[in-house]
């Protein structure tokens, strides 16, 4: 065990320079805290910073003894502290580590490695069978490195565990690789596979220089320190949580315990009551409407309206009784949640401002995976309701003008040392989205105002064309319909018709709220209503023509957007 200097934490975080130097000076600063706390075996775990530092160091010696160093690693499964280690130790010794989703099938698994030309294959407990499964398909592969028990018979099988033993012994031996590697901030260290909702997915070529602006921009952007805690409950190989809580969390100092599932959620809340959250859209909505639920039944829904109208006064005058009037509702994050970022999909501004009158605020922000992800977000203490916030640091975004478009909207464009690379081996695509000054193309349609707010108003690929010729962005008229309590899910299409095009709403109804006995017709009866009262405060070429009922939730990546190009 290597010793450290008592090191003072610096605050705002000391901006990263390279991860090598950020994992050996946060071991110093903050020694045997946790940085992880984990469920392995069944049983809950602590890993401490100065661990998990020197398992980034032993892995990283072993894939020099390996002779996988400066090779491509793929990494997938749950979230887990040895996933981290695995992406570090690549990067840090000249590889590109390429995270893959855990729901992938064997086959698109096998694909996705032999594109990206791995050489390793690193996996948690449960991809175990998959993996191994499919280690036919991947002669291609050097090592297959399980993270836990593993029966595979096959010579190229590495355990992790063995990789940190090993390691650890060649390094008391005198082994000095791990110190003696050179950092080049632009190279490619990772490739993404977008996860597409359109049902294409494209290799993101990410640089180490993108990933340390993105963490450092994430980490200036917010008032997160050594003092707090996440629940970490997004997909790992996604760049949103891999960037905002992975990497960034570490730099803080802070606590990351690993929700073992999205199920568990709520129960991790109340257990390790976190103070800070990183969730995506739907788990806010879902949580929203549960919570007023609960009003609604227990016959409160007119007190805690007039108690939201008073507490929202006084807190114009800097009188604040949040915490004391509403600590029944914030309850089911624990009682410390101060704050939530949330990105990944549009949000229903009412859900912001109702989360800040319970006493939780919500910065919503703005990414995409070929900007690392991060381009704005709101910072704390200039909350916007209806804006995905401002620039990061080290970011600019212009609107670019849609050709016979009216209006301020057009094209958000984003320029700054986040953008990616490229696509890996694509050319062409590299092409039609980054232009030759440096501006990357979000096909993502919004503004920005004067103080530099952005709103996103839809994405480029989603648009209606209606039969007069004007633009209908889905995502405005799925915003109307989410604040139906009788709405779980819904997707805006045009259906081609003999009138023309017809706006149709596919709506997956709440039968918790509906109650499960409802059939079509009655339902059919409440919706008609409802979007009949929607459409009233829409001008008459955005009106929702027709609506169908489906009876099943609509098919998901694992950041939870609808993969609209299924609805038919």
């Amino acid at each position: 065990m290597r010793t450290y200097n008592n090191l003072k934490p610096v605050d705002p975080p000391k901006p990263i320079v390279n991860f090598k130097e950020m994992l050996r000076e946060n071991a110093e600063l903050f020694g045997e805290k946790a940085i992880y706390i984990y469920k392995d075996n069944g049983e809950m775990q602590e890993k401490s910073y100065i661990q998990f530092h020197e398992d980034i160091i032993n892995f990283s010696t072993m894939l020099y003894e390996s002779g996988l160093a400066g090779k491509r690693i793929a990494v997938t499964g749950d979230t887990h502290p040895a996933w981290m280690t695995a992406f570090f130790a690549t990067i840090i010794t000249g590889g590109v580590i390429v995270p893959l989703d855990r729901e992938l099938d064997a086959d698109q698994m096998a694909d996705f490695m032999k594109v990206a030309e791995c050489s390793a294959v690193v996996y948690t407990a449960a991809l175990t069978e998959k993996v191994e499964g499919a280690a036919a398909k991947l002669p291609f592969i050097e090592k297959f490195i399980p993270v836990g028990k593993s029966t595979f018979e096959d010579n190229r099988l590495l355990p992790f565990d063995t990789m940190l033993e090993e390691g650890a012994r060649l390094i008391k031996n005198g082994d000095t690789r791990y110190s003696e590697q050179d950092t080049d901030l632009e190279r490619m260290v990772a490739i993404l596979f977008t996860s597409g909702t359109t049902g294409t997915s494209k290799g993101v070529m990410l640089s180490y220089k993108n990933f340390i602006a993105c963490s450092n921009a994430c980490c200036q952007s917010t008032q997160y320190s050594k003092d707090d805690v996440f629940v970490s409950v997004l997909p790992i190989h996604h760049t949103y949580e891999l960037s905002t809580v992975q990497l960034s969390g570490p730099n803080l100092g802070a606590t990351i315990v690993i929700c073992e599932g999205v199920r568990y959620a709520t129960r991790y809340f109340k257990e390790y009551k976190p103070t800070a959250l990183v969730l995506v859209p739907l788990f806010l909505e879902t949580i929203h409407k549960k919570i007023w639920s609960e009003i609604k039944r227990k016959g409160l829904e007119k007190k805690v309206k007039t108690a939201i109208k008073v507490s929202n006064s006084l807190l114009k005058t800097g009188v604040d009784i949040r915490e004391k009037m509403f600590s029944d509702v914030t309850s089911v994050f624990g009682g410390n949640l101060k704050s939530i970022v949330a990105g990944g999909a549009p949000l229903d501004p009412q859900i912001v401002r109702d989360f800040y009158s319970f006493g939780i605020t919500v910065l919503q922000g703005y990414g995409i995976t070929e900007c690392s992800p991060l381009v704005s977000v709101n910072r704390p203490g200039k909350v916007s309701f209806t804006s995905v916030g401002q620039a990061v640091e080290g970011v600019e975004v212009k609107i670019e003008q849609i050709p016979d478009s009216t209006g301020e909207e057009g094209e958000i464009l984003v320029r700054g040392e986040n953008v990616m690379m490229g696509y890996y081996d694509n050319k062409e695509a590299t092409d039609a989205v980054i232009t030759e000054d440096g501006w990357f193309r979000t096909g993502d349609i919004g503004t920005i105002d004067k103080k530099g707010y952005i709103y996103i108003t839809g994405r480029l690929k989603n648009v209606i064309i209606a039969s007069n010729g004007k633009n209908i962005y889905p995502e405005e008229l799925e915003e109307h319909l989410y604040r139906l309590s009788t709405v779980k899910e819904c997707v805006v299409i045009g259906r081609d018709t003999e009138d023309g095009v017809c706006i149709t709403a596919v709506i997956v109804p709440d039968y918790e709220i509906v109650g499960e006995g409802t059939t079509d017709t009655a339902l059919s009866c409440i919706l008609k209503e409802e979007i009949a009262q929607i459409n009233r405060s829409l001008p008459s070429y955005k009106h929702i023509n027709r609506f169908e009922i489906r009876h099943e939730d609509f098919e998901k990546t694992l950041t939870k957007k609808i993969k609209r190009f299924l609805v038919k």
